[in-house]
């Protein structure tokens, strides 16, 4: 993983302003995630279970999650995209050589997180669980967003033309943010 260091040169310079990724919301949300979600139990005790079994998996989990949140902060994504792109990579995490059992694993730990057994409730449940401890709160998430973390997680290994198909369905802009998304969250 970056040392911090190597972190404090991630900056970006918009309108003659230079801006540090160690003092974004990024960072931040990394931090939360890394010490709340991945080296805790409190949400769940899988990645515990990788870090112990099978340490070099997790170490790779933690440094795209890292990455995400680079990659996020150097594209100057919306705090809801950055959010989707973050959770489908952690969710991603969950089963990293199949993404579409992760989703599965994902979906099913998202209702079981609450008593509604709605994965849009347990989300936004864990996410104003994180908020507790951070500055800078995570968003709450829309319909529109779950279902798009479980798209990009359903795509990812999928062939270019069941992407084409599974893309031809959306409504323009859908299929815009998808397409942006699916793009940064291959590459990571």
């Amino acid at each position: 993983m970056k040392t911090t260091n190597e972190l404090k040169e991630i900056r970006l310079t918009k309108q003659e302003k230079t801006y540090s990724y160690l003092n974004s919301y990024h960072y931040n949300w990394f931090k939360a995630i890394d010490l709340n979600l991945l080296n805790s139990d409190g949400f769940t005790n899988y990645f515990l279970r990788i870090k112990k079994n099978e340490p070099a998996v997790f170490e790779e989990i933690q440094e795209k999650v890292l990455n995400t949140t680079i990659t996020a902060f150097q594209q100057e994504l919306a705090k809801t995209d950055s959010f989707v792109l973050l959770t489908a990579t952690w969710a991603n995490g969950l089963l990293p050589e199949k993404a579409i059992a992760a989703m599965q694993d994902f979906n099913h730990y998202l209702t079981n997180y609450t008593l509604q057994k709605d994965p849009l409730i347990g989300i936004n449940q864990m996410n104003a669980d994180f908020n507790q401890v951070l500055m800078q709160h995570l968003p709450k998430v829309r319909r529109q967003d779950l279902r798009l973390i479980y798209r990009l997680l359903s795509l990812k290994d999928v062939s270019v033309d069941e992407q084409q198909k599974e893309l031809a369905v959306l409504n323009e802009p859908t299929r815009n943010r998808t397409i942006a998304l699916l793009s940064l969250f291959k590459n990571l």
